[in-house]
């Protein structure tokens, strides 16, 4: 990366409220790494506990579902092994309100099921999320589910802790990208 790209990089994340950016290969050890960090730069901007709590709650659902639904591509010069990649960033809208926003691949099997989780979400009162919630977990269909492993209660947790409504944005890529898609979440605390 040219210094001067490097430089409207940061510029533009500062601008924007970001405080918290990691792009790259996820694993579950990964994420315990960067989930420390996060904690550590939540607690040097003087999170409230009950907002820290949430911001990394929804935080490590979006990378839980970076693992589940993101497929492994190989590094770009095939040295690597596959891994699954995504990135995802934490911010602060003023002092008030946090925001946390992954985007990851998915493969194109999975869209119609992503969609079908997510718009829902949109629509329910913060009573109905918490219901849906409770129903949720004690639904024991979910542990034969391969996909997400959780039925979708990650998206119920990001929703519940949320103070808006969950944003998503899928984009389809070209053809010469495998005939996959692009998740884009965002989630207001």
């Amino acid at each position: 990366m040219k210094l001067e790209l490097f430089n409207t990089f940061r510029d533009t994340a500062q601008e924007n409220g970001v405080i918290f950016y990691y792009t790259g290969a996820f694993s579950q050890n990964v994420v315990a790494a960067i989930g420390d960090s996060l904690k550590q730069r939540l607690d040097s901007v003087n999170t409230s506990s009950a907002a820290r709590r949430k911001v990394f709650s929804t935080f490590v659902e979006m990378a839980q579902n970076i693992l589940h639904y993101a497929p492994e591509i190989a590094e770009n010069d095939g040295a690597g092994a596959p891994a699954k990649y995504g990135a995802l960033a934490v911010g602060r809208n003023g002092d008030e309100k946090f925001f946390v926003v992954c985007g990851n691949p998915v493969r194109m099997e999975d869209v119609s099921r992503l969609h079908e989780k997510l718009e829902p979400l949109r629509q329910m009162s913060i009573d109905e999320i918490k219901t849906a919630y409770r129903e949720q977990l004690r639904n024991e269909d979910h542990a034969n589910d391969a996909v997400s492993k959780g039925a979708g209660l990650g998206f119920l947790t990001m929703a519940r802790d949320a103070t808006e409504p969950i944003e998503y944005s899928i984009a389809f890529a070209s053809e010469a990208d495998g005939g996959r898609a692009d998740l884009y979440l965002r989630a207001t605390i």
